[in-house]
Protein backbone atom coordinates (compact mmCIF):
# COMPACT_ATOMS: atom_id res chain seq x y z
CA UNK A 1 0.00 0.00 0.00
CA UNK A 2 1.55 3.42 -0.96
CA UNK A 3 1.31 6.32 1.72
CA UNK A 4 1.80 9.90 1.13
CA UNK A 5 3.19 12.39 3.93
CA UNK A 6 0.09 15.05 4.82
CA UNK A 7 0.62 19.08 4.39
CA UNK A 8 -1.66 22.05 5.04
CA UNK A 9 -3.24 23.95 1.85
CA UNK A 10 -0.10 26.37 3.04
CA UNK A 11 2.07 23.20 2.11
CA UNK A 12 3.10 23.48 5.71
CA UNK A 13 3.81 19.16 7.50
CA UNK A 14 1.45 17.96 9.56
CA UNK A 15 3.52 15.24 10.35
CA UNK A 16 1.38 12.46 9.59
CA UNK A 17 1.45 10.00 6.50
CA UNK A 18 -2.11 8.14 5.18
CA UNK A 19 -2.64 5.89 2.62
CA UNK A 20 -3.21 6.78 -1.08
CA UNK A 21 -6.96 6.30 -1.53
CA UNK A 22 -7.73 7.59 1.28
CA UNK A 23 -5.89 10.93 0.88
CA UNK A 24 -7.78 10.98 -2.63
CA UNK A 25 -11.17 10.09 -1.45
CA UNK A 26 -10.40 13.19 1.77
CA UNK A 27 -9.14 15.12 0.01
CA UNK A 28 -5.61 15.75 2.02
CA UNK A 29 -2.91 17.74 0.66
CA UNK A 30 0.29 16.43 -0.39
CA UNK A 31 3.49 16.68 -2.44
CA UNK A 32 3.61 15.54 -6.48
CA UNK A 33 6.58 16.52 -8.90
CA UNK A 34 5.76 17.27 -12.20
CA UNK A 35 8.65 17.11 -15.51
CA UNK A 36 7.80 18.90 -18.12
CA UNK A 37 9.83 17.59 -21.36
CA UNK A 38 10.51 19.64 -24.30
CA UNK A 39 12.81 18.94 -27.40
CA UNK A 40 14.50 21.20 -29.63
CA UNK A 41 12.12 21.68 -31.92
CA UNK A 42 10.00 23.23 -28.85
CA UNK A 43 7.38 20.38 -28.60
CA UNK A 44 6.17 19.11 -25.12
CA UNK A 45 5.96 15.21 -24.53
CA UNK A 46 2.62 14.15 -23.85
CA UNK A 47 1.37 11.06 -22.08
CA UNK A 48 -1.90 9.47 -22.38
CA UNK A 49 -2.72 8.25 -19.03
CA UNK A 50 -3.76 4.25 -18.86
CA UNK A 51 -7.51 3.97 -18.37
CA UNK A 52 -7.13 1.94 -14.90
CA UNK A 53 -5.87 4.83 -13.28
CA UNK A 54 -7.28 6.04 -10.31
CA UNK A 55 -7.35 9.92 -11.06
CA UNK A 56 -7.48 11.12 -14.49
CA UNK A 57 -7.59 7.95 -16.26
CA UNK A 58 -7.31 7.93 -20.52
CA UNK A 59 -6.98 11.74 -20.25
CA UNK A 60 -3.64 13.44 -21.75
CA UNK A 61 -0.61 14.67 -18.85
CA UNK A 62 1.71 17.47 -19.86
CA UNK A 63 4.48 16.07 -17.73
CA UNK A 64 5.65 13.00 -16.18
CA UNK A 65 4.91 13.09 -12.66
CA UNK A 66 4.02 11.27 -9.47
CA UNK A 67 3.74 11.50 -5.57
CA UNK A 68 6.52 11.79 -3.52
CA UNK A 69 7.22 9.26 -1.19
CA UNK A 70 7.68 9.75 2.49
CA UNK A 71 10.75 11.24 3.31
CA UNK A 72 11.65 12.28 -0.26
CA UNK A 73 12.39 15.79 -1.77
CA UNK A 74 10.97 17.04 -5.24
CA UNK A 75 14.00 16.44 -7.28
CA UNK A 76 14.33 13.28 -6.22
CA UNK A 77 10.84 12.04 -6.83
CA UNK A 78 11.18 13.97 -10.70
CA UNK A 79 14.34 11.56 -11.47
CA UNK A 80 12.37 8.54 -9.71
CA UNK A 81 9.79 9.26 -12.22
CA UNK A 82 11.12 10.08 -15.43
CA UNK A 83 13.08 6.69 -14.65
CA UNK A 84 10.19 4.71 -13.68
CA UNK A 85 7.39 6.24 -16.58
CA UNK A 86 9.59 6.58 -19.45
CA UNK A 87 12.64 4.22 -18.35
CA UNK A 88 15.58 6.81 -18.70
CA UNK A 89 17.90 7.70 -16.36
CA UNK A 90 17.96 11.52 -16.98
CA UNK A 91 20.85 13.31 -15.13
CA UNK A 92 19.86 15.65 -11.99
CA UNK A 93 22.43 18.09 -13.64
CA UNK A 94 19.53 18.85 -16.72
CA UNK A 95 16.28 18.98 -15.19
CA UNK A 96 15.76 23.22 -14.69
CA UNK A 97 13.61 23.73 -11.30
CA UNK A 98 10.71 26.22 -12.04
CA UNK A 99 8.53 26.18 -8.95
CA UNK A 100 6.17 24.86 -6.76
CA UNK A 101 2.26 24.81 -7.96
CA UNK A 102 -0.65 24.70 -5.45
CA UNK A 103 -3.22 22.61 -7.91
CA UNK A 104 -6.46 21.40 -6.30
CA UNK A 105 -7.84 19.15 -8.74
CA UNK A 106 -11.37 17.17 -8.80
CA UNK A 107 -11.75 13.95 -10.81
CA UNK A 108 -15.56 14.24 -11.56
CA UNK A 109 -15.57 10.53 -12.96
CA UNK A 110 -14.76 9.13 -9.71
CA UNK A 111 -15.49 11.26 -6.97
CA UNK A 112 -11.99 11.71 -5.71
CA UNK A 113 -9.54 14.75 -5.32
CA UNK A 114 -5.95 15.74 -6.13
CA UNK A 115 -4.62 18.25 -3.58
CA UNK A 116 -1.20 18.56 -4.27
CA UNK A 117 1.78 21.23 -4.11
CA UNK A 118 3.49 19.77 -6.82
CA UNK A 119 7.37 20.72 -8.04
CA UNK A 120 7.57 21.48 -11.31
CA UNK A 121 10.71 21.15 -13.24
CA UNK A 122 11.52 21.05 -17.33
CA UNK A 123 13.98 18.77 -19.21
CA UNK A 124 14.87 19.98 -22.26
CA UNK A 125 15.90 17.24 -24.35
CA UNK A 126 17.53 16.21 -27.81
CA UNK A 127 16.41 12.26 -27.30
CA UNK A 128 13.72 10.92 -30.25
CA UNK A 129 10.33 9.86 -28.64
CA UNK A 130 12.36 6.29 -29.75
CA UNK A 131 14.43 6.70 -27.06
CA UNK A 132 11.65 6.48 -24.10
CA UNK A 133 9.89 3.18 -23.16
CA UNK A 134 6.70 4.10 -21.78
CA UNK A 135 5.59 2.23 -17.95
CA UNK A 136 2.48 0.06 -19.43
CA UNK A 137 0.18 0.63 -16.20
CA UNK A 138 1.24 4.11 -16.22
CA UNK A 139 0.86 5.12 -19.43
CA UNK A 140 -0.67 4.20 -22.83
CA UNK A 141 0.50 6.68 -24.81
CA UNK A 142 3.52 9.21 -25.57
CA UNK A 143 3.36 11.97 -28.48
CA UNK A 144 5.67 14.73 -28.83
CA UNK A 145 3.15 17.82 -29.74
CA UNK A 146 4.71 21.80 -31.00
CA UNK A 147 4.31 24.15 -27.58
CA UNK A 148 1.58 26.02 -29.66
CA UNK A 149 -1.26 23.62 -30.35
CA UNK A 150 -0.54 22.16 -26.49
CA UNK A 151 -1.10 26.00 -25.37
CA UNK A 152 -4.19 26.27 -28.47
CA UNK A 153 -5.82 22.87 -27.19
CA UNK A 154 -5.84 24.09 -23.60
CA UNK A 155 -6.86 27.65 -24.67
CA UNK A 156 -10.18 25.58 -26.06
CA UNK A 157 -11.19 22.38 -23.79
CA UNK A 158 -12.66 19.71 -25.92
CA UNK A 159 -11.43 20.97 -29.13
CA UNK A 160 -8.30 18.66 -29.47
CA UNK A 161 -6.96 16.37 -27.16
CA UNK A 162 -8.43 16.10 -23.44
CA UNK A 163 -6.35 16.79 -21.33
CA UNK A 164 -6.69 16.36 -17.16
CA UNK A 165 -8.89 18.99 -16.38
CA UNK A 166 -6.77 21.17 -14.91
CA UNK A 167 -6.23 23.47 -17.98
CA UNK A 168 -5.64 26.94 -16.36
CA UNK A 169 -2.79 25.81 -14.28
CA UNK A 170 -1.01 24.31 -16.75
CA UNK A 171 -1.24 27.22 -19.09
CA UNK A 172 0.07 29.14 -15.99
CA UNK A 173 2.71 26.71 -15.82
CA UNK A 174 3.47 26.76 -19.57
CA UNK A 175 3.97 30.30 -19.45
CA UNK A 176 6.20 30.45 -16.13
CA UNK A 177 7.95 27.60 -18.54
CA UNK A 178 7.85 30.23 -21.96
CA UNK A 179 9.70 32.92 -20.21
CA UNK A 180 12.35 31.48 -17.62
CA UNK A 181 13.41 28.02 -19.53
CA UNK A 182 13.05 28.16 -23.24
Amino acid sequence: MEYFELYTEQNLPRWQTKARSDVHLEGDWHRSTEVWVINNQRELLLNLRHPDKDLFANLWDVSIAGHLQPGENYRTAALREVREELSYPVPSSELHFIDVWKIDGFDAHTQLYDREFAGVFVWKTQLPITAFIPQPEEISELRFVPIHQVRQALENPGTGLNFIPLETIFLEILSRIESTAL
